[in-house]
């Protein structure tokens, strides 16, 4: 497994998304680690279950007691079902994003616009425009967007049909936060946070950005402003 480490404090595990990698939160990675023990990695292939499996041995690894952990995306989901399966792992959980489409008025149809894409050659593109995650942006950034992005449908639709149990995520008695960029508001994955916080009567804190508002993106996305709201997030949170 490859994981990077950075900073001094309390252990903060970050979850990257779908197509994601050690790397992704590079940009935020300084400002966190100023007060946190920061750790990040590259989840194994999978579904939710077996990524939160492998989260929970990692914190196991990490002597951890009990964690705070942010994931964003398909991460964020990981990070929920990783309070579902193993909850004396985690003390917090914040949930940017997390693909709970199946929590939607219209999952039905939802779920198959997402499943049309298993295969499809424009599969990328058709992605970013059904999901508005980019946020109000021009057709060339999403064009050079879906050039760049690293997009499995098959993963996509193992993520979108997953269902997690989420009475158990209530029992827990883990602290559980939904948040969602600021930029994308109405789009799938802003009503997906919105869903999972009903659900779940959780708060939902709204960030800087768009999906990807921890990643650099010029007139869009502040990484060190997505930063500072989520050490707020966690300094207010864990001092409860």
């Amino acid at each position: 497994m490859k994981t990077k480490t950075r900073g001094d404090g309390p252990l903060l595990l970050l979850l990257h998304g779908g197509g994601g990698s050690v790397g992704s939160y590079d940009a935020v990675l300084d400002i966190l680690a100023e007060q946190y023990t920061v750790v990040t990695y590259t989840q194994r292939e999978g579904g939710p279950a077996e990524r939160a499996d492998e989260a929970a041995r990692l914190l196991d690894d990490l002597g951890a007691k009990s964690a705070a952990v942010f994931g964003s995306s398909a991460g964020g989901l990981v990070g929920i079902e990783l309070v579902a399966r193993h909850p004396e792992r985690v003390g917090l959980v914040i949930a940017h994003e997390p693909p709970f489409m199946s929590l939607l008025p219209d999952a039905d149809e939802v779920t198959r616009a997402f499943l049309d894409l298993v295969g499809a050659p424009d599969g990328a593109l058709r992605f970013l425009r059904l999901t508005g995650m980019l946020g109000p942006v021009d057709e060339s950034v999403v064009q050079a967007a879906a050039a760049n992005l690293s997009f499995d449908g098959r993963e996509v639709a193992a993520f979108v049909n997953h269902r997690t149990d989420l009475g158990a995520v209530r029992a827990s008695g883990v602290k559980v936060v939904l948040a969602a960029g600021k930029a994308v508001t109405g789009s799938l994955p802003f009503r997906s946070s919105e869903a999972v916080a009903d659900a779940l009567a959780a708060p939902m804190v709204i960030f800087p950005g768009n999906h990807f508002g921890y990643a650099p993106m010029p007139g869009v996305n502040d990484p060190a402003a997505f930063a500072r709201t989520l050490l707020d997030l966690l300094r207010s949170q864990l001092s409860r």
